[in-house]
C-alpha cells in the first residue's frame, strides 16, 4: 500500500515519526513524508522520501506573553486544573488552537498542496502527526484510511472529550469549534470530502509511543506501540565510549524549544540557562550540556564540570548519564524512559509539561524543580537509589511494547477495512 506521512516542519516530530514510517517501509509499502520545504533535508536524511507543500514555516515570535499561556492565546489546551475548566474556557481554547495554532503548522496553501499531491499519488493511508488536522482533510479528501500519532499527551482528545461532555449542560452552547474549522477546510474539497465525523480529531486509530503513564481515561482507540529514539544522522563521537569519571547529567532544552524560538530560558517560572549552568557547577559531576548558541545568553560562564555542545544524540549520550536534566519535552521523556535515565524536570510552558512532570514524579522516575531547588532536587536524584529503581522499571515497561514493525499489520488491516467500507478499490 501507499502511505502518506504528514507533519509541520519541526524536526522533534519528525523524529517521533520515523521509526514507524521506517517499519512500513521495511514491510515492503511506499511511504512518503509530506512538510514544508524546511524540513525537505531531515527527511531525506532519514532515509525517507520528501514531498515538499507550502511555504516554508516561518519561525513564530516565541510561545509565551503577558498572558502567561503557550503562543500567547490567553488560553492553554494543555490545561489541566479543574477550576480552570469552564465551558468558556474550553470552547475558547478549541477555538484558539484551530484557528491560530494550526493554520500556523499547516495553513490553506499546505493544505492545498498535500490533497494536489495525494490525488496524483493516491494513498491508501495518511499518518498524520496530531498537532495539526490536515492529515485527516487530506485524508477525507482523496479517501484514504488514516491514523494520526501523538508526539506529545493527548489533551486534542482530552480537551474534545470535555468539551462535548460540558456542552450537554448548555442551554445555547453555539457553534463547536472543532467541528466548524473542519468542516471548513472539507468544504474547500467539495462534495467527495463528505461532512464533519468525530474521526476527524482523534484518527480512526491513533499511535501512541508515550509511556502508559501519560494516557488520559478516553474512549479512544490507542496502538500503544515502544518508543524507539530517533535523532537524524548521528555520529558517536570517540570520548563517549569510555566511562566517565565522575556521574554524568546530561542537560537540554530540546529541539522543539529551539523550533519554537526560546532563547536562554528553561521551565515555566523563565529559569535562566546561566542559573542552571552555575547551579550544577556546585555539584560533582559531569555536565554534558547541548544548547545552541542562541539558547545560551552572550558572556554567560561556563563552569570548569560542564562541557558545552551544540547537539549531541540523545539516543547515544543517555546510556552513559546517571541523570538528565530537562524542559519536559517529551522527545527527551520518552528517549530517557527508554534508556532508565532518571529524569529532572524544570517544566516548560508549551504543552503541558508541569503535568508531565508531576505524573513521572508519581512514577518514581525523577523529580520537578525550578531555579532555587535545582542543585538539591539533583543531588537527591543522584543518590537516591530508588530513582534508578523507578527508571529501570519503567524502561522494561516500555521496552515490553509492541515494536513499530509489530505495528504494521494493525496499520494494514486498518487500511483494508476502510477500503471494504467505502468502496475504494486500491
Amino acid at each position: 500500500m501507499r502511505v502518506l506521512v504528514t507533519t509541520s516542519a519541526v524536526n522533534s516530530h519528525l523524529n517521533n515519526l520515523v521509526p514507524v514510517a521506517w517499519a512500513l517501509r521495511t514491510a515492503g509499502h511506499e511511504v512518503c513524508v509530506a512538510s514544508q520545504p524546511n524540513l525537505a533535508e531531515a527527511i531525506k536524511s532519514s532515509g525517507l522520501t520528501a514531498v515538499s507543500v507550502g511555504d516554508s514555516l516561518a519561525a513564530p515570535r516565541g510561545v509565551s506573553d503577558d498572558s502567561g499561556t503557550p503562543f500567547g492565546l490567553g488560553y492553554d489546551i494543555a490545561e489541566t486544573r479543574p477550576e480552570k475548566l469552564t465551558f468558556d474556557y474550553v470552547r475558547g481554547a478549541l477555538s484558539a488552537y484551530t484557528s491560530v495554532v494550526c493554520e500556523y503548522m499547516a495553513d490553506r496553501t499546505v493544505l492545498r498542496d498535500l490533497v494536489k499531491f495525494a490525488k496524483v499519488w493516491k494513498p491508501d493511508l495518511v499518518i498524520w502527526d496530531a498537532h495539526n488536522y490536515a492529515g485527516p482533510v487530506l485524508a477525507r479528501a482523496v479517501g484514504a484510511a488514516h491514523a494520526r500519532i501523538l508526539p506529545a499527551p493527548d489533551h486534542w482528545g482530552r480537551m474534545r472529550a470535555l468539551y462535548q461532555d460540558l456542552a450537554q449542560g448548555e442551554t445555547d452552547p453555539g457553534d463547536d469549534p472543532v467541528q466548524t474549522y473542519l468542516s471548513g477546510k472539507l468544504a474547500e474539497f467539495g462534495d467527495a470530502a463528505g461532512e464533519f465525523a468525530e474521526d476527524m480529531v482523534v484518527g480512526q486509530a491513533t499511535i501512541d509511543t508515550l509511556p502508559t503513564w501519560l494516557r488520559f481515561p478516553l474512549d479512544i482507540d490507542y496502538r500503544p506501540v515502544r518508543h524507539v529514539p530517533y535523532n537524524g544522522p548521528t555520529v558517536i563521537p570517540s570520548w563517549l565510549r569510555k566511562e566517565p569519571k565522575r556521574p554524568r547529567v546530561c542537560l537540554t532544552l530540546g529541539q522543539t524549544r529551539r523550533a519554537l524560538g526560546v532563547p536562554g530560558k528553561a521551565g515555566g517560572e523563565e529559569v535562566s540557562v546561566a542559573d542552571v549552568l552555575q547551579g550544577v557547577a556546585a555539584l560533582d559531576v559531569e555536565v554534558i550540556a547541548t544548547l545552541s548558541a542562541e539558547q545560551l545568553p552572550q558572556g554567560t560562564k561556563i563552569p570548569d564540570n560542564v562541557r558545552l555542545f551544540d547537539f549531541i544524540p540523545l539516543n547515544a549520550l543517555l546510556p552513559s548519564c546517571s541523570a538528565i536534566v530537562h524542559y519536559g519535552g517529551m522527545g527527551t521523556v520518552g528517549a530517557a524512559v527508554v534508556h532508565g535515565v532518571p529524569q529532572l524536570g524544570i517544566p516548560g510552558n508549551i504543552w503541558g509539561e508541569t503535568d508531565v512532570m508531576t505524573r513521572l514524579e508519581a512514577e518514581g522516575i525523577g523529580l520537578a524543580a525550578d531555579g532555587t531547588t535545582l542543585v538539591d532536587q539533583l543531588a537527591r536524584l543522584l543518590d537516591d537509589p530508588a530513582f534508578r529503581q523507578g527508571a529501570a522499571q519503567a524502561q522494561k515497561d516500555m521496552l515490553s511494547r509492541p515494536s513499530p514493525s509489530d505495528l504494521v499489520p494493525e496499520l494494514e488491516a486498518l487500511t483494508a477495512g476502510h477500503h471494504r467500507t467505502s468502496g475504494r478499490v486500491s
